[in-house]
């Protein structure tokens, strides 16, 4: 009886905890924040796993194939990454030269000034186009342009012109706040940017849209430019925070990578949750974020940020040794009936 008694112990120790565990709930929330470190380590583990010298060679070849400079420094920088030797090495270095001459790079930089959707790469938008940009020009240009389309009868773009709005707000809030409103600039900079490239998803687009209903006032905009009017009297001001709010995480990416690379990773933002989330990988990745993104994919990438709660691996782990006693029980009575009609029958 004791030892029956004795056997019995390890299952019941088992069977108990697991209902304690149980009884926590531990799968109703099972997945949780991963720290810095733990994400870290899932996208280098994932890149690891993706990126190997076949899949290096055939990504590099196509994009020289196309002139893409972009994806070949992209690929260039995920090749450091996971410690590859880096493929058609000269190809990389005659397409670098040839698009940093200055005679290219004058015409080139030309063009970006006049029009930031006719860069043809991330270098030459960053050196070229976003300077202005991030100046008060670059939203007095917009406003400009949504002015001259009003008074032409012409259809005006709210959410360049709210994003545009933002920006200026942002700008005079600056000298008032000692710096404190600079990301609010950077990332209306980034979605408005992101906007003329059209980087930005139709699904962000369609929230970006209803954010940007501040009860604009078309009339007022080219006053507002000039500084005769104010932005209380532009826009409802209460209304203008929302956008605010998604732009400040857009300003995160951007001051973690670059703000060119913040417009192109708009490409993988559908929501503003989606948003928080991608700075939180730019917090962890830095300038690497762009490259994992192109490479691993949104989802991969979004999933290194949660991991499973120590409670609901623990509650797994009690379930599956519980089951495994109960069935070596099973097993072992069903062993000995079987070894007991045996031994009758002989």
């Amino acid at each position: 009886m004791i030892g029956r008694l004795l056997r019995l112990t390890p299952f019941a120790a088992s069977l108990g905890l697991t209902l304690w565990a149980l009884a926590q709930s531990p799968f109703a929330e099972p997945l949780v924040q991963a720290t810095a470190v733990q994400a870290e380590r899932a996208l280098n583990r994932a890149l690891t796993a993706r990126v190997n010298p076949a899949w290096l060679e055939t990504e590099m070849a196509a994009a020289l194939e196309a002139g893409d400079l972009d994806r070949v420094e992209t690929l260039e920088l995920v090749a450091g990454d996971v410690g590859l030797a880096l493929p058609e090495a000269e190809r990389v270095a005659a397409l670098k030269a040839e698009r940093s001459g200055w005679l290219a790079q004058a015409g080139t930089c030309g063009l970006c000034m006049a029009d930031i959707a006719a860069c043809p790469s991330v270098s030459h938008m960053m050196a070229c186009g976003m300077p202005f940009e991030l100046t008060p020009l670059g939203d007095a240009n917009a406003l400009r342009r949504a002015g001259m389309a009003m008074l032409e009868g012409e259809e005006v773009d709210r959410l360049e012109v709210t994003l545009a709005v933002v920006g200026l707000g942002a700008t005079a809030a600056i000298l008032v706040s000692g710096g404190t409103s600079t990301t609010v600039k950077a990332g209306a900079t980034v979605l408005r940017v992101g906007r003329r490239l059209g980087t930005v998803t139709p699904e962000f687009l369609r929230l970006l849209t209803r954010l940007a209903d501040v009860d604009l006032k078309p009339a007022l905009l080219l006053p507002y430019a000039r500084g005769a009017a104010r932005l209380d009297e532009v826009v409802d001001t209460a209304k203008l925070a929302r956008i605010e709010g998604v732009a400040g995480d857009l300003a995160r990416v951007a001051g973690n990578t670059s703000v060119g690379d913040g417009v192109l990773l708009l490409r993988h933002v559908d929501s503003a949750e989606d948003a928080a989330r991608l700075a939180k990988v730019s917090e962890v990745a830095g300038p690497r974020t762009r490259g994992l993104f192109e490479v691993l994919g949104k989802n991969r990438v979004f999933r290194a940020l949660v991991r499973l709660s120590d409670l609901a691996l623990t509650a797994a782990l009690l379930i599956w040794a519980t089951a495994l006693q109960a069935l070596l029980a099973l097993a072992g009575w069903l062993g000995g009936r079987a070894f007991r009609l045996a031994v009758r029958r002989l």
